[in-house]
């Protein structure tokens, strides 16, 4: 069965001298892996070019779950991206967002709902002018929702946000993982904005930096067997 299905790259590693394994998420297919053949010289850094992370593509191939690595017979851009290719501030939240995807994203999933949340995130970034240290912060809380661990929403002026049971509260955990003191205020502001607001939640860097290590532990305490997220390391180093 031949699939014809708008996808996101999200990485791509090299297999051989010309030829790469890329993941990509498709809308039909979940999280697939391709055989890419990339040939040489100027056609492979044109290929490569289609195969940056986030770029938005449309292939087809064979729907053959017996077949363990599938090759496209097609794939073409679906969207050329503006910024996010030649911004450093946008391509490094991007890297960070293809990581997150990966790591969070089963194999063989299919979620359209899921694929239209993580297009328009990509198109906000590549578009928006007001795109700020906050956006990876606020993509992670809205991804999460998708994921089945949304965090609870503060009721009144709880202390403490507990990371392992995703809800705040006044008594303090007895274990690491919790979000407190300056970060609660920024972190709540961030649950209850919409997405294309992120940019007014006001908080200082190291606040910044925290909260982006208290939800790289969050995802990790959710999602079972999740391997580690290093790419905030960057982020860490570039946006705050």
């Amino acid at each position: 069965m031949i699939v014809n299905t708008r996808g996101i790259v999200l990485n791509t590693i090299r297999y051989s001298d010309s030829s790469v394994i890329a993941k990509i998420y498709t809308e039909s297919a979940g999280q697939r892996s391709f055989l890419i053949r990339t040939g040489k010289g100027r056609n492979a850094l044109m290929k490569m070019s289609l195969l940056q992370p986030l770029n938005l593509v449309e292939l087809s191939f064979d729907k053959d779950d017996r077949k363990g690595m599938r090759t496209p017979k097609s794939l073409e851009r679906l969207q050329a991206l503006n910024a996010i290719p030649f911004d450093t501030f946008k391509t490094c939240i991007a890297l960070f967002m293809a990581e997150v995807v990966v790591r969070a994203i089963g194999e063989e999933e299919s979620n359209p709902k899921l694929f239209s949340f993580l297009m328009n995130a990509i198109l906000m970034l590549d578009g928006e002018k007001n795109v700020t240290s906050n956006f990876h912060l606020k993509f992670m809380i809205e991804f999460s929702s998708h994921l089945g661990f949304y965090p609870h929403k503060r009721l009144s002026n709880e202390t403490y946000f507990d990371l392992s049971e995703g809800e705040f509260t006044n008594a303090e955990p007895i274990h690491p993982y919790v979000v407190r003191g300056e970060s609660v205020r920024p972190f709540q502001e961030l649950l209850d904005c919409p997405f294309e607001q992120h940019y007014n939640v006001k908080m200082p860097n190291n606040s910044r930096r925290e909260l982006l290590q208290n939800l790289v532990d969050y995802y990790r305490l959710h999602l079972e067997g999740m391997k580690e997220i290093t790419s905030h390391k960057v982020l860490e180093a570039v946006l705050i």
